[in-house]
């Protein structure tokens, strides 16, 4: 047997079960919503503050962008309609939906609709895109197909992020300012209902096959739990600071949540309401999807310019060292002799620099 051919020594398999942050990519200025194309092998990135929206390969490593293409101003969210291969983005600052070719990136339509859209719905079995007029307090509904606004709803102050039940075909609207829910017949946009949150409701997300709405509230670090079916309010789950995106693992029952305060991101079980482990991202994550094809995760940091690439992020990661309870706490009064003259040299001159004390070659 030659060499090449021997088998290799040591433990039969070595695997890391941790998650892991596989890359920071730049995208692009104040990157926001974040969606996967899985048959091209894309995501999809919004950068708010470069009036833009970027393609990026998900296998590999390519740096730079597959096409970059200039939308309204100020593009927070994004959906993707997967049977026309369009991409539809809200431009907040333009009071528009732009709606682009997801293979080139060519702009095919840029639709007005109310002020100050900040956030986006879509239904691919009704060909239903919906956008949140914060402004307005409105949901515009817009045709997937012909590209035309086909109504609106009313809805309150602070209309964004928008959430669609495709089982129950009922739109649920997240009204920042209200600090509610605004319920809708998804396919007539008749009003049905409205459900009071916590204030600052600035994400909804739905996950139809367990019956649940996740509703983050970016003013008190939580996410309630709402039944799809009752519209009751069934318990609320604690996270970081100010958490602003989500995306569901259905396959996993996990709730990734982008805590935008924290540089963090919780990984909640469904199941139990528990956070399970928080991953560490960027600056700012701004809004994550999930790869179904790797299963990947893929994070927004705003703060950063950047997306994250984390695998398995399902798994905790590394057990961090044990940190001294006393560490960022104020330092303790002291007084140490001035080993040249003698002179008691204490905290307070520490404080003010007017000494420099071997601190740690005095103990």
């Amino acid at each position: 047997m030659e060499d090449r051919d021997r088998p290799e020594q040591g433990p039969a398999c070595s695997v890391d079960l941790s998650h892991r942050v596989r890359a920071h990519r730049p995208v692009g200025k104040g990157p926001e919503a974040v969606v996967v194309d899985p048959d091209r092998r894309r995501v999809h990135v919004a950068c708010s503050r470069s009036n833009a929206v970027v393609a990026l390969e998900l296998d590999g490593d390519r740096a730079g962008p597959v096409w970059r293409a200039e939308v309204g101003r100020e593009p927070i969210p994004i959906v993707l309609d997967r049977p026309s291969g369009r991409i539809f983005s809200a431009d907040a600052r333009s009071d528009t939906v732009t709606v682009l070719d997801a293979a080139t990136g060519a702009r095919l339509a840029q639709l007005p609709v109310g002020a100050y859209p900040a956030g986006l719905g879509h239904h691919p079995g009704l060909r239903r895109v919906y956008s949140g007029d914060t402004a307005d307090g409105t949901v515009t509904a817009i045709d997937a197909d012909r590209l035309e606004v086909v109504g609106t709803v009313p809805a309150e102050l602070g209309a964004g992020s928008i959430a669609v039940d495709t089982e129950r075909d009922r739109g649920y609207c997240a009204n920042f300012m209200a600090g509610s829910l605004t319920v809708f017949d998804a396919a007539s946009l008749r009003p049905l209902e409205r459900i009071a949150v916590r204030e600052g409701p600035c994400k909804a997300v739905a996950h139809p096959a367990a019956g649940h709405l996740y509703v983050a509230s970016s003013l008190h670090g939580t996410v309630t739990r709402i039944s799809l079916g009752t519209g009751a309010v069934l318990d609320e789950m604690t996270v970081e600071r100010a958490p602003v995106g989500m995306c569901v693992d259905a396959a996993r029952e996990r709730l990734y949540v982008c805590n935008r305060g924290a540089g963090t991101v919780s990984v909640l079980n469904t199941a139990t309401g528990r956070e399970t482990h928080r991953i560490t991202v960027g600056n700012a994550p701004g809004d994550c999807a999930l790869d179904p094809v790797s299963g990947a995760l893929l994070v927004s940091n705003a703060g950063s310019g950047t997306l994250s690439f984390v695998d398995r992020p399902w798994l905790p990661g590394p057990v961090q060292p044990a940190v001294h309870p006393l560490v960022g706490r104020p330092l303790p009064a002291f007084e140490l002799p001035d080993l040249r003259g003698g002179r008691i040299r204490t905290s307070r001159e520490w404080a003010e620099r007017k000494y420099v004390i071997n601190f740690f070659a005095s103990w």
